[in-house]
């Protein structure tokens, strides 16, 4: 019960756990944050809970794919060297210390620095992600199991929504500013209420995306 593979096999379903669950408490934050009827205040103290409750599935989505190596290399999917792993988990800690920054940072004027870097590393690693998994799917290497080179392919397609996610909401941060020089108006509401509703239908392809991860997770169908 406590071997190493079924540990991390644990891990694994209760990272996928917190990345939907909390998903939804965002999607939640984010209806109030941009409600113009509420006070300034009232509306940042939701920013300031959507992001203390973001950072969750954001560390979930970092440590998957390296949790999922590993699996992988104990069931023999892939064929990895002990080397190649330590060098996985290195990026992944790298990774997961820039994604706190960007959190920890986010009202700093080192804020977008970090977040640059977050963005730029999901860039590189999307592609990353789409070689190996066709690649799995055509040769058959360097993964041997479809449903796995299948699962990298949904994991590529969920970081380009996640991307899709910021941009789209991107116009919030110029919203608050605005807010908080005491402006106002049907422009500003825009900002807010335009990012949410191209957000809103992104958020559930998202989810149904994590959803056949999980599918794929279980069943192993090919």
């Amino acid at each position: 019960m406590f071997e190493p593979y079924f540990l991390l096999v644990v891990l694994h379903v209760v990272l996928f756990a917190y990345w939907l669950g909390a998903d939804f408490g965002v999607f939640t934050c984010s209806r109030y944050i941009v409600r113009p009827d509420l006070p300034l205040a009232e509306r940042e103290r939701f920013l300031e809970a959507l992001l203390a409750i973001d950072i969750l599935p954001r560390t979930a989505i970092v440590l998957l794919p390296f949790v999922g190596l590993q699996l992988a290399s104990m069931r023999g999917s892939i064929d990895v060297s002990s080397a190649t792993l330590v060098v996985a988990w290195s990026v992944g800690f790298v990774w997961l210390a820039v994604v706190w920054m960007a959190y920890l940072k986010t009202r700093e004027p080192t804020g977008p620095f970090w977040q640059r870097i977050d963005v730029s590393w999901r860039v590189v690693l999307i592609v990353i992600l789409w070689v190996l998994g066709v690649s799995s799917l055509l040769r058959g290497a360097p993964f041997t199991a479809k449903w796995i080179a299948v699962k990298l392919l949904v994991y590529a397609a969920l970081l380009m929504v996640g991307l899709y996610l910021r941009v789209s909401i991107r116009g919030w941060r110029l919203g608050f500013i605005r807010l908080r020089q005491g402006e106002s108006g049907p422009d500003i509401d825009a900002l807010f209420s335009d990012g949410r509703r191209r957000a809103k239908y992104a958020a559930f392809v998202f989810w149904a995306l994590i959803v056949t991860m999980a599918w794929l997770g279980i069943t192993q169908p090919y």
